[in-house]
């Protein structure tokens, strides 16, 4: 049997406020978040990837569903576990309106209300 070695260095952890493990003390792990944490969020190519997954939850959506009141009802869902006010579904459906006028994918548009809705303040300080 193998266990986790906890003092391997990865970089997302020690970012997101992976503890020394020197004490039992809750004190030791920080609960606010940090700058770099946000600049991480906003710019990993990870969770880019991961947004983009072609097998991940968004493709899914776009592949089961055309329409796109329904996709965005979805990530409101998914992300803040509410749906969307009227005001924020008319700017997300422009936003599909608009990125399918530019001839790209729906998928394309629903990764940038992803990403945008993880990027937000209400996901970054709530959830």
């Amino acid at each position: 049997m193998q266990l986790w070695d906890s003092q391997v260095p990865h970089y997302f952890l020690k970012l997101f406020g992976r503890p020394y493990r020197v004490s039992a003390c809750a004190c030791e792990r920080a609960g606010e978040p940090t700058v770099g944490q946000i600049l991480h969020v906003m710019n990993s190519p990870q969770i880019q990837r991961k947004i983009a997954h072609a097998g991940g939850r968004i493709a899914k959506l776009v592949r089961e569903s055309t329409d796109d009141d329904y996709v965005v009802e979805e990530l409101y869902l998914t992300f803040f576990n509410r749906f969307p006010e009227t005001s924020e579904r008319k700017t997300a459906l422009a936003h599909f309106r608009q990125v399918q006028a530019q001839k790209q994918t729906r998928a394309q548009a629903a990764e940038d209300l992803a990403w945008s809705m993880l990027n937000s303040l209400e996901f970054l300080f709530n959830h």
